[in-house]
């Protein structure tokens, strides 16, 4: 099955009034055209970021639009889904398990569909990466430690939480792979910086059942993991050389910060925009992934099964195969919850990867490489925090790790029952375990037919949107007409505006320049008074200024809250009257 026709026809096919994509487009426009992010700039993402894919715009002359970012954004979810599919190959060995991880990957990803050019397909990239380079450490270990602190830096450099979270990983698998003193020191360390947290990172809203809930989740799954780790007598493959790491790593931060500063950054500014911001996301906007209490006790229960693992393992062996029918089980479940909603489900994943840490212990030429066992089932854990507080886009990144840890787990439950069945003559039983990886093909497959025709039938539905930079686009008729009328009536009644909330893509369809740096999508919310007055000045004298503003918009971002005052909002509110509406647009001009 080609994913190309699939992903093209999702990706033109939808388009979300809130409007992250305008956002980053403009953001992505400033930053090419000369703008020093953070100083002169406003925006929470990270330089690296803007260096990449600004870079790459600025170096083909690609005009920077919903077209060709949308373009972008289908070629890096096409190479992630690609490159998850041969992570899984490689640390399975296994052609029909890394099939059905691409398209696992592809299916998780579709969700960049509806937020093109949002540094989540980069650092699916960056994720994806780093789990690749753990395949491969065993063969090269030099210089998958120097790639492993890089790709850990980008992402820091990107998003600070996400590179927090693989960081933690890292260090975790770091410490795994120690032997005598350090080992015993550092592991429980290290287990009991990942079990503590999700609790720090969810502090501020603990008093909420879903952040309660979602933190004891991830808390249990972390200790499970170090208690299989330290416990259970996992083997250790050499640790990587830290200097190497270190050094991969600070050459990737100081050769994006360097160009941060040489094209105007401040260094206060830049860790004011991507730390204290993002430190004070969850007073902005929280849309809450609502894990639910029973998934609190599933991962109780997977805690105490861990105990009872490492306990068995040091003891008289069993059969094997009643681990095998449990790896397999494991395995299965891991990849239905991340396939099927709701979203939360992957909750009840992720306290299961602790499963991958420990190879069968009569399966000798595993072809799962032993640092993989100990920074993968990490990164699951702690990549799985990047839902909160907005469980979006971020919950299919999020559950990225899941897909490499279910394909291991499959692998090493299939590869254990296999050998005890031939071993004891029993055919079927083999034919069982061989039928297993073409099983999850099957569903994998049955998933994404399911969403291509989806896809097909919703783009072949759609009007084109015959905007400039935007003449790819399909999106439903009623859609169409309010954006193409309102567009038109930008261009013929104002020389200028602004859209309440942030709605940048309108700027581009218009053919017009922002006259203020406003592009941040809940700017009602985010910007105080001293920021909202600075744009005032800025367009208070302009002629021919008008207001997009979109109500159910606004009432997204609001979140039940009233529109707070502020000299911009009462600006507009005073100074401006509607002059018609498009769909749940309405053009307010000048009285």
């Amino acid at each position: 099955m080609s994913l190309t026709p699939i992903g093209y026809t999702s990706m033109f096919s939808i388009f979300q009034p809130y409007d992250d994509e305008g956002f980053h487009l403009l953001t992505l426009r400033a930053y090419v055209s000369g703008h020093a992010l953070y100083t002169q700039l406003v925006t929470y993402y990270g330089p690296f970021f803007y260096e990449i894919i600004g870079g790459f715009f600025k170096l083909t002359g690609f005009e920077i639009a919903n077209d060709s970012g949308r373009l972008v954004t289908l070629f890096i979810w096409l190479l992630a889904s690609l490159a998850g599919g041969l992570v899984a190959y490689r640390l399975t060995h296994s052609l029909l398990l890394g099939l059905s991880s691409q398209l696992l990957t592809f299916n998780l990803l579709a969700a960049l569909t509806n937020e093109p050019m949002q540094p989540g397909g980069l650092l699916s990239l960056l994720l994806i990466g780093l789990a690749l380079t753990a395949a491969y450490r065993s063969r090269r270990p030099r210089a998958t430690a120097v790639f492993i602190g890089a790709l850990a830096a980008a992402a820091l450099l990107v998003k600070i939480n996400v590179g927090v979270f693989a960081v933690m990983a890292v260090a975790f698998a770091f410490a795994g792979s120690m032997t005598g003193r350090w080992r015993r020191l550092l592991l429980p360390a290290t287990g009991l910086v990942l079990s503590v947290a999700p609790l720090a990172l969810m502090l501020r809203l603990l008093d909420r059942d879903w952040a309660t809930n979602y933190a004891f989740a991830v808390a249990l799954a972390a200790a499970a993991l170090t208690i299989v780790v330290t416990a259970a007598g996992a083997r250790r493959p050499a640790a990587p050389a830290p200097l190497l790491m270190i050094g991969g790593g600070s050459a990737v931060a100081i050769v994006t910060i360097g160009i941060a500063v040489l094209t105007g950054t401040k260094l206060s500014d830049l860790a004011n925009s991507i730390v204290l911001l993002a430190y004070g996301q969850p007073q902005l906007f929280v849309r809450p992934l609502n894990v639910k209490f029973w998934v609190v006790v599933c991962a109780a229960a997977s805690a105490a099964l861990a105990i009872a693992f490492a306990s068995i393992r040091r003891g008289r062996p069993v059969a094997a195969v009643l681990p095998a029918i449990a790896r397999i089980a494991a395995g299965v479940l891991m990849w239905i919850c991340v396939l099927l909603p709701p979203s939360y489900l992957l909750l009840l994943a992720v306290p299961l990867a602790w499963v991958a840490a420990v190879a069968p212990r009569d399966d000798l030429r595993s072809p799962t490489d032993g640092y993989a066992r100990l920074l993968l089932p990490a990164l699951a854990m702690m990549e799985s925090l990047q839902a909160y507080p907005v469980a979006g886009t971020q919950v299919s990144i999020a559950s990225l790790g899941v897909v490499w840890v279910g394909a291991i787990t499959l692998n090493d439950g299939v590869r254990q029952l296999r050998a005890w069945a031939a071993g004891r003559s029993r055919p079927r039983l083999v034919g069982a375990a061989t039928f297993v990886p073409l099983g999850a093909l099957i569903i994998s497959l049955a998933a994404t037919s399911l969403w291509a025709s989806v896809a097909v039938a919703s783009y072949a539905a759609g009007s084109p949107l015959g905007l400039p930079g935007a003449e790819l686009l399909r999106v439903p008729s009623m859609q169409q007409v309010a954006l193409r009328s309102l567009s038109t009536s930008l261009r013929r009644d104002c020389t200028s505006f602004i859209t309440m909330p942030g709605m940048s893509s309108l700027y581009i369809w218009a053919g017009q320049d922002a006259p203020a740096p406003l592009f941040d999508t809940d700017w009602i919310y985010f910007l105080d008074s001293e920021q909202q007055q600075s744009i005032v000045d800025q367009v208070r004298s302009l002629p021919g200024m008008c207001v997009v503003r979109n109500d159910v918009v606004v009432k997204f971002w609001g979140q039940g809250r009233p529109v707070p005052s502020g000299p911009l909002i009462d600006f507009i509110q005073t100074n401006f009257v509607s002059s018609g509406s498009y769909g749940d647009y309405e053009l307010l001009v000048p009285r």
